[in-house]
């Protein structure tokens, strides 16, 4: 079933571009500080390709990670739709929010399946587990600078705030062995309307 998220509590919100067209002027990647707080938390929606409410997500930020020393970040995203759950959990260095650890859940009724994605010089080495219990590992080379695909749009948010500023990031997804560059520009301003209130954003 197609799913799609809509905003029902308030969050932070930056509207920038995924482009896949035209010629932007590509920057390096710049960070600023970090925006968001240890704890933050975003509760979503979604809805069926009809508009009919199928369950809710959840985006938590905490401060730290159980694999990174140094200051880090973790993300957790909880999906329940149906009666069926999806945990994704991504620890990332604070500098520059590189991935060192991804674990990823899902539950269908009684079945469980997982995939394990350790980032570590330019290779994702996965530990993969079907509902049957059986486990399989692979290895997979990447760029050195490949971010993963679950944390790109929180990327997005701490990018500077000049209306034309483009870069490009490298993305990767684990479970579909999925790699690609994606290009984002910041468009400009806009005032967004959501249940939460009218908040002006870029």
């Amino acid at each position: 079933m197609k799913l799609r998220i809509t905003i029902i509590a308030t969050a932070l919100l930056l509207l920038l571009q995924l482009v896949g067209c035209g010629n932007p002027d590509i920057q390096p990647l710049i960070l600023d500080p970090i925006p968001w707080a240890d704890g933050e938390q975003s509760l979503y929606a979604v809805t069926d390709i009809d508009g009919n409410y199928a369950g809710t997500a959840t985006f938590t930020l905490d401060a730290g990670a159980a694999t990174i020393d140094d200051e880090a970040w973790t993300l957790r995203r909880e999906v329940t739709t149906q009666g069926d759950q999806e945990v994704v959990v991504v620890e990332m260095s604070a500098q520059g929010l590189r991935p060192s650890l991804s674990t990823l859940v899902r539950l269908f009724g009684p079945d469980r399946q997982q995939v394990k994605a350790t980032y570590e010089r330019g290779q994702v080495d996965m530990e993969l587990t079907t509902a049957r219990d059986v486990t399989t590992f692979e290895r997979r080379n990447v760029p050195s600078d490949a971010r993963d695909q679950r944390t790109i749009l929180l990327l997005a948010r701490a990018l500077p705030v000049t209306e034309g500023y483009a870069t490009q990031v490298t993305s990767y997804l684990p479970v579909a062995d999925l790699l690609e560059r994606v290009t984002i520009v910041v468009e400009g301003q806009e005032t967004v309307s959501v249940p939460a209130g009218v908040y002006p954003s870029w």
